[in-house]
């Protein structure tokens, strides 16, 4: 019994929902006060982005989507809206480096940045289709561009706990 709790533990899901946890704390609190011209730089949406980038478009998606409904218990907007958008974000992930065969670490960070400003401006999109007004506007470019800023300088490391967090076997120390 043991065993197959340590098994469980030392899954790579565990090992995300953790990870995933840890980002959504740093995307409510550190980056919610900590904004770049008026605008919160969205970590979770990189951090998604970036598990697309490193993973494939299935892996990408599943992480959005987990990330997404992790992130609509803290907001106050309908169930699942978050969670379509960080599916999208995750699949522009892989899409955008899915041509290429071994994509050099530039086009990387260039593809979760602009993975993650999209998303950025899917999300009012999205929540306008849900009857969420008042989203739509001109700041949406903003926050685009805010987000693209944040993700060039944010993308390295976040790939790196991506690759870890995702990977498929992991030691149980023996």
């Amino acid at each position: 019994m043991f065993e197959r709790l340590l098994r469980a533990v030392a899954s790579r899901w565990f090992r995300l929902v953790l990870v995933l946890l840890v980002v959504l704390s740093f995307q409510t609190t550190l980056f919610g006060d900590l904004r770049p011209f008026g605008y919160a730089v969205q970590v979770l949406a990189i951090f998604v982005a970036s598990a697309g980038v490193s993973h494939d478009l299935r892996i990408g998606m599943l992480v959005g989507l987990i990330a997404g409904f992790m992130y609509d218990a803290v907001l106050a907007t309908p169930l699942g809206v978050s969670a379509i958008v960080f599916a999208m974000v995750g699949a522009l992930g892989a899409l955008f480096v899915q041509p290429f065969r071994d994509p050099p670490w530039w086009l990387r960070v260039l593809a979760v940045s602009v993975a993650a400003a999209g998303g950025e401006v899917l999300m009012p999109l999205v929540k306008s289709v849900v009857g969420l007004d008042g989203w739509l506007g001109l700041r949406v470019t903003a926050v685009a561009a805010v987000t693209l800023a944040g993700g060039l300088v944010l993308a390295w490391p976040l790939l790196a706990v991506s690759r870890w967090t995702l990977q498929e076997k992991m030691s149980l120390g023996r």
